[in-house]
């Protein structure tokens, strides 16, 4: 147990730097908002832990998808194109850890919080929900255009698409509810980011409540990997 607060807070240390490091790079303007994200970000380390806790069962996993979060921002900026990265940094990454936009961002340690202590069966039937709201009320036409969009700024489109869906199936192997949990809260976030459109970075702005979905999912592939079995006993 103390390791694993030991480990946490290390993890938390962690996300604090990358956002005072996007915070120094010009970030944010307003030290409010600095504030108030150098609060969150421990509180959604803790958070996306415990999700993944539920999830696997595992401590090992739990301490993995809270490192995965803390330093997502920066895997993130790796998937772009080196002319794309300079826009990332200075216009996008800051609302991603809550120096644009700060309750935009509080709304995404909000649900990773509820998520680690509601019942699986509600988060589950919460899931169904927001992708059915999201899929009748935005559609999924203007992913076109974010799609149009990647193909000019990141790598590989398909490998992102192939990420989202074999983390969901990972996730599934363990707890099919909190799978079908952070699928529905991702999709209903892409959904509405991609309906306000890819241009001058809209689109990334309006996924930052789903980061810690995010984060679970790209851990959760790790799920998909076979466990070993013990070999026979040696015969006596």
């Amino acid at each position: 147990m103390m390791l694993r607060s030991r480990t946490l807070m290390a993890t938390a240390a962690l996300n604090l730097l990358v956002v005072a490091l996007i915070w120094a790079a010009g970030g944010a303007a307003n030290i409010v908002s600095g504030i108030v994200a150098l609060c969150l970000a421990p509180i959604a380390v803790w958070a996306v832990a415990e999700v993944a806790q539920r999830i696997d069962g595992s401590r090992n996993f739990a301490l993995t998808a809270a490192a995965v979060y803390a330093v997502l921002p920066l895997i993130v900026w790796i998937y772009f194109l080196a002319p794309y990265r300079h826009f990332y940094f200075h216009k996008i990454a800051p609302s991603l850890v809550g120096l644009h936009s700060p309750a935009w961002f509080a709304l995404g340690v909000g649900l990773v919080v509820a998520s680690s202590r509601t019942p699986a069966f509600v988060l589950a039937a919460a899931g169904i929900v927001a992708t059915t709201v999201a899929v009748s009320y935005w559609g999924t036409g203007p992913l076109h255009d974010v799609r149009n969009g990647l193909h000019e700024t990141a790598w590989s489109i398909a490998f992102l698409t192939w990420l989202i869906v074999a983390g969901v199936a990972g996730a599934a192997r363990r707890s099919p509810l909190l799978a079908v949990t952070v699928a529905g809260w991702l999709a209903f976030f892409v959904l509405r980011a991609a309906y306000a459109g890819y241009a001058d970075g809209a689109f990334w702005h309006g996924i930052a409540p789903a980061m810690p979905a995010a984060a679970l999912l790209l851990t959760s592939l790790w799920l998909l990997v076979p466990r070993l079995r013990p070999g026979p006993a040696p015969a006596a």
